[in-house]
């Protein structure tokens, strides 16, 4: 009876493997987003010098209409919980 204690006590308190998600999204803001922004910038420069303004404001502008998608996105994502509980009142 002794044994079949300690064994379950053992087992639950092993748990799985787990992930920082935490840290994965802060190592994706300090590493890849400015990576993106750069190749983006690049692009951007070397269409530039070929005199195709229009074409460059175009793609500034969708540069900057999607980092605000993104950007909508993750206040969404931090604010998710305040927003149910006005919403639904909980």
């Amino acid at each position: 009876m002794a044994v079949t204690t300690a064994v379950t006590s053992v087992l639950a308190q092993a748990s799985g493997p787990s992930l920082n998600s935490s840290g994965v999204v802060e190592w994706g803001v300090k590493n890849i987003i400015p990576l993106v922004l750069l190749i983006i910038g690049i692009g951007i420069i070397a269409s530039a010098r070929k005199g195709r303004i229009s074409d460059n404001a175009n793609t500034l502008t969708n540069v900057v209409l999607g980092m605000g998608v993104i950007a909508g996105a993750a206040v969404l994502y931090g604010f998710a919980g305040q927003l149910t509980n006005l919403v639904f009142g909980g």
